[in-house]
């Protein structure tokens, strides 16, 4: 049996040994205390490499760096000199060891004690002390201190690979959290919770130490009913009391009082013997959804009014039209001509109203998707320009409200899609009698420089006030206040504006302010 004072020294390499989890520092002690407790000339911990068909020295003490870096034992060698742990054996080298003999013979090694580490009966090492010294014997109390140091070893190396293992798991699991999309919150039964930060994002809130507290911080109500959640009753709770329950809540941020609509899921994670030992929330944010249902309901409904509001003038019309000609065939009389033709012409421009309106609609659509095509072909700009003011001057010459004013070239060669820049000019003219309902004057001025055409539509309308120029030219946003009240999709003066992008060019808006007039700027490449 070993010495009480060799005992002692072992009781103490094995306290240094299990201050720390660290691997690194527990082979380095395992292999300094096999070099002192032997004593031996070098000792090193041997563990299996990466590839697991060799062993390698992962600590040791009195070797040399080339021969620690360089010396590998195969595995399947070393597995045929133990079959348990217990078991030791002591060689003569190089001749009875396994490995690079030639190192062995460049290190100067005579004998050695080899330890298994065993762990469930699985070998995943060694512990080694060398002697150089030909007639040094281990003797059993050699052998017992360096068992004894083994058996510590094993556990120690196992531990520490265990908590390396669960560090990692929990890095994993907080990497996990934080790369997920949607909040998660995780309730435990003592009150305390953890949340990744896409739920302190979504929730507006720092870091709480309970659940209470995080309940107490933001105000969560029902979605459909506005109403507060009782007391007991947040999804979270109801997981730790073993329930799973789906809803949709509404929270006020407390950082920031914004709303956010919220689709929830809770669970209940249970232990080995069906007891709750957490609750899992997932909170999926759902405002922009909500939102973007919000206006496409708006958006079915302001199309819906658009396209009904020319089909009831264009039947009464109709009906005007056939009333006449069967006055007409049974009075025998001659029909109104020029009443026919005003009749039709007004039929006339509430297709062409519809057609703008579904061209507009389709344009919106395939930029949104980035197909929007262009057909490029030379064509004369400002007589493209006169002929689409004059639709206008015709369209409202019955009303007389209008006074339209063309300053242009005489001609304005250019390249580009000639439809798209009709379309372009049709909504932007027609904003400006719209826009101007008490009637005025529009003016329309197309200059052009250094290869580039500037149009300047101006009118004497309602105006913009300041803060709305910067919102306006977006797909299905209008302008607020009096704006709000003229009939339309918003748009017009989106299309407008991607046309003239697509060629390359830009649409601006300048207005003093409320009932002071707007102009629209568009610069096109020639």
């Amino acid at each position: 049996m070993a010495s009480p004072a060799r005992l002692r020294r072992l009781h103490d390499a094995n306290d240094e040994m299990m201050a720390s989890l660290s691997l690194e520092h527990r082979l380095q002690t395992a292999a300094k205390s096999a070099r002192e407790l032997v004593p031996a000339d070098a000792a090193a911990v041997f563990l299996p490499s990466d590839e697991g068909d060799a062993l390698v020295i992962r600590a040791h003490d009195g070797l040399s760096v080339g021969y620690a870096s360089r010396q590998r034992l195969p595995i399947d060698e070393v597995r045929a000199q133990f079959r348990a742990a217990g078991e030791h054996v002591i060689l003569d080298m190089p001749e009875g060891s396994v490995g690079n003999h030639a190192l062995i013979e460049e290190e100067g090694l005579a004998k050695l004690l080899s330890i298994p580490l065993f762990f469930q009966g699985k070998l995943i090492g060694a512990l080694v002390s060398y002697t150089k010294d030909p007639q040094r014997v281990f003797d059993p109390e050699d052998i017992e201190v360096a068992h004894l140091l083994a058996a510590t070893t094993a556990i120690g190396v196992t531990n520490a690979r265990l908590y390396g293992e669960a560090i990692a798991q929990q890095d994993l699991h907080r990497h996990l959290l934080e790369a997920m999309g949607d909040g998660v919150l995780i309730g435990w039964p003592n009150g305390n919770y953890e949340a990744n930060p896409r739920a302190r994002e979504i929730l507006g809130v720092g870091e709480f130490e309970t659940i209470a507290q995080l309940r107490a911080a933001v105000a969560v109500r029902d979605l459909v009913t506005g109403g507060p959640i009782p007391a007991g009753s947040y999804p979270l709770d109801r997981a730790m009391r073993g329930e799973s329950t789906k809803a949709d809540f509404f929270v006020t941020r407390p950082d920031s009082g914004e709303r956010r609509d919220l689709e929830v899921v809770a669970a209940p994670v249970r232990g080995a013997n069906g007891e709750v030992v957490a609750g899992v929330m997932t909170l999926h944010d759902i405002t922009d959804l909500l939102a973007g249902e919000r206006e496409r309901e708006q958006f079915l409904s302001i199309v819906s009014h658009e396209l009904r509001t020319p089909l009831t003038p264009l039947k009464a019309l109709a009906q005007l039209v056939r009333s006449r000609m069967r006055r007409a065939q049974t009075q025998g009389t001659e029909l109104d001509m020029e009443s026919l033709d005003r009749n039709l012409a007004a039929i006339e421009r509430q297709v062409d109203r519809m057609n703008g309106l579904v061209n507009d609609l389709l344009s919106v659509s395939r930029a949104e998707k980035g197909v929007l095509s262009m057909e490029r072909v030379s064509y004369d700009l400002a007589a493209v320009l006169r002929e689409v003011v004059q639709r206008y001057a015709d369209a409202t010459l019955e009303e007389g409200r209008h006074v339209f004013e063309v300053a242009a070239p005489a001609s304005v060669p250019a390249r580009g899609d000639q439809s798209r820049v009709e379309q372009l000019l049709m909504n932007l003219v027609g904003n400006a009698v719209k826009y101007s309902p008490a009637g005025g004057k529009v003016r329309v001025a197309l200059t052009a420089a250094e290869k580039t055409a500037e149009i300047a539509i101006t009118d004497q309308g309602i105006g913009i006030p300041p803060d709305e120029i910067s919102k306006l030219g977006h797909p299905f946003v209008r302008g607020a206040g009096r704006a709000n009240s003229f009939a339309g999709m918003g748009v017009g003066l989106y299309v407008a504006r991607i046309v003239a992008e697509a060629h390359a060019g830009s649409l601006g808006l300048e207005s003093d302010g409320d009932g002071k007039g707007t102009t629209v700027r568009v610069r096109l490449p020639l």
